[in-house]
């Protein structure tokens, strides 16, 4: 929108808010909003005590605003009804009625009077896909730095096996030493699979749909090797047998992660349980659980973080299939208070 014409007074400028294309509004000098346009009323779904509200002050108080956001907003907002700037841009991320967020680009421009400014035009266009696009870059070197780290770091462990496996072979002539060398070349493979899924956006992952059996994926996880040496007494239960739709490969990486991070934190000899419910994919242990503060920060685990030690990846390979399936990763307490994973989303077949 270009700057309004000189002494433009608030119900002119309220028709040609009301005639534009983008969200627009017009704000008082108290900076309340006293017009707003269709298209705002549409984009956000706000209803009107908010729309016409005091700003920023309502939309921080109603949590569509971060406190920061806000003060950015009131900055820019002041100095154009303080008469210092003829135009202000602002980039703000709002979070709509739909729960959605939203980043747009407000350009406040004034409203005068007399050679007094009385009020402030705000048009809104919204700029997520062009934010989304110039993050990428950075999401990309992110991605490129944990895959690094992954790749020096926990690698390093099997391989150095494999290793000792292999150069005992050599010196004693024993071919057995070579089965202990080709399990740790496996455990090695599954890594690289794992960081390669995690170095891809979730949104490019490609999904395959597929009726997989619980009970077929348990007794495959069971018997792959991946998880070590199994605690003495643990078991591994379907507790809710049938099928799920999902990509059969993904899946296994994630319900295997799920389950060997039970097996290794469940205490001495935990029982186990896969089973699906109507709240989706779960895998749930009879452990000691999590204290809210490491439930926290199981939830925070990235690519190349992990709060107990290990390969880091675990949880993080677990919601980056939910995501490329567009399910989402809950964790809590199991019935019998340990430990729960539960993909949201995720339906039974059938």
């Amino acid at each position: 929108m270009e700057n309004p014409p000189e002494s433009v007074p608030i119900d002119h400028a309220e028709s040609i808010v009301n005639a534009l294309g983008d969200g627009a509004y017009v704000l008082d000098a108290d900076r309340n909003r006293v017009f707003v346009n269709d298209r705002l009323r549409e984009v956000t779904g706000f209803d009107e005590a908010v729309l016409h509200a005091k700003h920023p002050e309502r939309l921080v108080a109603e949590g569509r605003w971060s406190e920061e956001a806000g003060e950015r907003y009131r900055t820019a907002v002041e100095r154009v009804l303080g008469a210092e700037a003829d135009d202000e841009r602002v980039q703000l991320t709002t979070t709509l009625d739909d729960g959605s967020d939203v980043t747009t680009e407000t350009r406040l421009t004034p409203i005068e009077r007399g050679g007094a400014v009385v009020g402030a035009v705000g048009v809104i266009r919204d700029v997520t896909a062009r934010v989304e696009r110039e993050r990428e870059p950075e999401r990309l070197n992110e991605r490129l730095e944990r895959l690094a780290g992954f790749i020096s770091h926990d690698l390093r462990n099997p391989l150095s096996v494999a290793r000792g496996y292999v150069d005992l072979a050599r010196e004693t002539g024993d071919t057995k030493q070579l089965a202990a060398a080709e399990s740790a070349f496996g455990r090695i493979e599954s890594m690289i699979d794992e960081a390669l899924v995690m170095a891809r956006d979730p949104d490019a992952i490609e999904t395959e749909d597929a009726a997989v059996d619980l009970a077929d994926l348990a007794a495959d996880c069971l018997g792959s090797g991946d998880f070590g040496e199994i605690p003495a007494g643990a078991d591994l239960v379907v507790a809710d047998a049938g099928a799920v739709t999902g990509d059969p490969t993904l899946l296994r990486r994630a319900v295997g992660n799920l389950i060997g991070n039970a097996f290794e934190y469940g205490g001495d000899a935990p029982t186990v349980r896969v089973g699906v419910d109507d709240r989706g994919l779960y895998v749930a242990d009879d452990g000691p659980g999590l204290s809210d503060d490491e439930r926290d920060r199981a939830e925070l685990t990235d690519f190349g973080v992990s709060p107990g030690g290990g390969t880091g990846i675990g949880l993080a390979i677990v919601e980056r299939v939910a995501v490329a399936h567009g399910w989402t990763l809950e964790v809590d307490e199991s019935p019998e208070g340990g430990f729960r994973a539960t993909l949201v989303g995720a339906e039974p077949t059938g």
